[in-house]
């Protein structure tokens, strides 16, 4: 497994757990109002790690 394709499944699995915690938290993530730290947290993750990803990428 390439560092690349490592990156590309770690995005992969934390987009699913941020999908799953959207799906269960009751509270907002999105806009200005948004009140979830945990969802917040979970958001700057999945980026970074697609920022990641691309950057391994040829």
């Amino acid at each position: 497994m390439t560092a690349t394709s490592q990156a590309e499944a770690r995005a992969a699995e934390l987009e699913t757990i941020y999908r799953a915690h959207l799906a269960a938290c009751p509270r907002r993530h999105v806009g200005i109002l948004a009140d979830c730290q945990q969802g917040l947290r979970l958001r700057s993750a999945v980026r970074a790690a697609r920022r990641a990803a691309d950057k391994g990428a040829p």
